[in-house]
């Protein structure tokens, strides 16, 4: 026959089980094993660093690798206001323009067309406003002198 015995609630840090009377053995004496409850607690290590509110500390590598990160970003940031790619800066009027007179019922797109045929008519359409200082292509009139690129 199987005993319990029961334990009081206010010992939190360990339980005690009593293993039950086994009928086919001989008898023998009851033992109480004690387990821990709860978490283990941390153990500091002799080669632990202290706490600090600083920061990590890096290893040389880290820091090489923080390093090039920044030096990265400034590479970075440098060319997105120098713009290496976009050729060299042709300087002010070397673009070689003609004149060209506005007629009726033409449109930039139709201008852009019959001076470039062979090149995109969206960057032409683009090149005649930038030149002209239009906000749109509905600001050309017939009469108007406009300049366009010269054909390629």
């Amino acid at each position: 026959m199987a005993t319990t015995t029961y334990i009081p609630p206010f010992e939190t840090r360990t339980r005690v089980v009593i293993e039950p009377e086994r009928t086919d053995a001989p008898p023998r004496r009851h033992v109480a094993r004690r387990r821990p409850a709860g978490r283990p607690e941390p153990v500091p290590c002799v080669g632990s660093a202290e706490p600090s509110l600083h920061g990590s500390r890096l290893t040389r590598r880290g820091r090489v690798v923080v390093g090039l990160a920044w030096l990265l970003l400034l590479v970075a940031g440098a060319l997105a206001f120098v713009r290496p790619w976009d050729g060299a800066a042709a300087p002010a009027g070397a673009t070689a323009v003609t004149t060209v007179e506005v007629r009726g019922g033409d449109t930039l797109w139709q201008l852009a067309t019959d001076v470039a045929p062979t090149a995109d008519p969206r960057e032409t359409v683009a090149a005649i406003i930038e030149l002209n200082g239009l906000s749109s292509a509905a600001d050309i009139r017939p009469g108007d002198l406009i300049e366009v690129p010269a054909a390629r």
